[in-house]
């Protein structure tokens, strides 16, 4: 985990927390995004500073001074940013008042998708996905964990795949807008459900030795369609004990089949530990989530990477902050 952050102005240091690109549309280069907000009197935050080619590095920045048309309307960005302000960057992310019965609506064909042919499906889905992120956008997206802020480019990402869907998926998808149009309810706290419960098993799974990790993963694959043997939770809480205690995994049986299925267990855990370390910190934490609720491991964290490259081909320039960034993100 990458631990420290700026605290000078413009005195550099690494980025801790995920962020996509604030900017305005602009080359590959230079891109800009917030880390870490900071209390001063004067405002601003930390800024991630990336290119398509390097990590990020962080400047603390004072705010832009500059507002729009109405006192609400300030820059979100630095003072001397590149590009136009952020009030002027898109007009879909002003408060709309029509945009909450727009995706309800949607939202609605979705779940009873069978209704309707494939055309309206999809264009529901493109229309309860996006105009729910402009909404999160315009209000809470910059205080969303990063965690979240993975969990919505992850349905981003999925969109156009809904054509392809069968109607349960559809309708899974829909369930998972919903849970997201909760975030802005007076009465949610902010961030989806789980999300420190994850948080809390990531700390867990990463203070493990090394061998633990890949037995604790392993065994949360689906073997032969069934649910995981051990449930996430158990999983850690036990082997955090064993561990404790200077014990290493157990090691496989005479019996051939569960000698096999170990086997199995410990190549699958690799495979999982080795694209979990590769993925930024939010997208960590929205993976075992994910796991937590019993998707399939390797399955949790092959989407992150491939919503990753979607969004990416979408224009969405995420400051990488895994520990280990492979050059070319893996399918």
């Amino acid at each position: 985990m990458i631990q420290a952050y700026a605290e000078g102005q413009d005195t550099p240091g690494m980025a801790r927390s995920s962020t996509a690109c604030g900017l305005a549309e602009h080359g590959r280069d230079g891109h800009w995004g917030i880390a870490r907000e900071m209390v001063s009197a004067r405002g601003g935050a930390v800024w991630a500073a990336w290119t398509e080619d390097e990590v990020p590095c962080c400047f603390a920045k004072e705010a832009c001074p500059k507002t729009g048309l109405t006192p609400q309307g300030a820059c979100d960005l630095f003072s001397e940013h590149p590009g136009v302000c952020s009030f002027a960057l898109d007009a879909t992310l002003a408060e709309d008042p029509w945009r909450a019965g727009r995706i309800d609506a949607a939202l609605k064909v979705l779940s009873a998708c069978d209704l309707h042919d494939q055309q309206t499906v999809h264009a529901a889905a493109h229309d309860a996905t996006l105009l729910t992120w402009d909404e999160l956008r315009a209000g809470i997206w910059t205080f969303l964990p990063d965690s979240d802020q993975a969990a919505v480019y992850r349905l981003i990402s999925r969109t156009n795949s809904v054509r392809t869907m069968k109607p349960h998926a559809v309708v899974g998808h829909a369930r998972d807008i919903t849970e997201v149009t909760r975030l802005w309810s007076s009465s949610s706290p902010c961030r989806l459900a789980h999300g420190e419960l994850a948080e809390s098993h990531t700390a867990i799974l990463e203070a493990l030795p090394s061998e633990w990790q890949v037995k604790v993963l392993g065994g949360q694959r689906l073997p032969d369609g069934a649910a995981p043997r051990t449930p996430l939770g158990e999983a850690l809480r036990e082997a955090s004990r064993q561990a404790g205690t200077g014990q290493a995994p157990p090691s496989a049986g005479r019996n051939w089949e569960v000698d096999w299925d170990r086997q199995r267990d410990r190549e699958t855990g690799a495979r999982v530990l080795d694209r979990l370390s590769h993925l930024p910190d939010g997208w960590r934490v929205d993976a075992m989530r994910r796991i937590t609720a019993g998707t399939n491991a390797l399955s949790a964290v092959s989407d992150a990477f491939t919503a990753i490259n979607i969004i990416c081909a979408y224009d969405v320039r995420l400051a990488w902050n895994a520990r280990n960034r492979p050059r070319r993100v893996p399918a």
